[in-house]
């Protein structure tokens, strides 16, 4: 999925239209009252596949108003950073614009790429615990106990980029 960096004053602002992580059992999980947290990050380096130089990681808790049919969106540990009344689209959006990035931590003259992950924190997964003085049937409980499946995950990359080809579009 693209991704979409510009220039505002001194920080790299991202877009993302066809990025969408309101989706799936997550959303269902809101529509049924219950509140969704999302770890949202993003990184800049230098090429693909090279360590970041920078890393910029929030997390997100979003709920569902079922009789407006809008989403509110809060910064996890931050009472003052949220939203409310919104789309899903909006939502998203508020989202990215937590995570612009500081111009000064581009390299100059290099190209680099911009890396958005999203992801739901695997929270409940506890390590299976053998007991000291397990017994054939604590095994057996043990092993036949079902995967748990991996929770979804997000990207969107953009292309390489140069510093000197975005232009400075303030945002209104």
């Amino acid at each position: 999925m693209l991704l979409t960096v510009e220039r505002d004053g001194d920080r790299l602002r991202l877009s993302a239209p066809a990025f969408h992580f309101l989706t799936g059992k997550p959303l269902e999980r809101l529509h049924d009252g219950g509140s969704v947290t999302y770890v949202l990050s993003v990184t800049l380096q230098a090429e693909r596949g090279q360590p970041g130089r920078v890393h910029l990681t929030r997390k997100v808790v979003f709920s569902y108003d079922l009789w407006e049919e809008r989403f509110s969106v809060a910064l996890a540990g931050a009472s003052n950073r949220s939203a409310s009344h919104l789309t899903a689209d909006a939502a998203e959006a508020w989202c990215l614009e937590l995570l612009a990035l500081p111009v000064r931590a581009t390299p100059a003259a290099e190209p680099f790429v911009v890396k958005l992950e999203c992801s739901l924190p695997d929270e409940d997964a506890q390590p299976a615990e053998v007991p000291s003085g397990a017994t054939l049937t604590a095994l057996i409980d043990i092993f036949s106990r079902k995967a748990r499946a991996a929770p979804p995950r997000w990207e969107a990359v953009s292309g390489p980029l140069r510093l000197a080809d975005l232009k400075d579009t303030p945002r209104k």
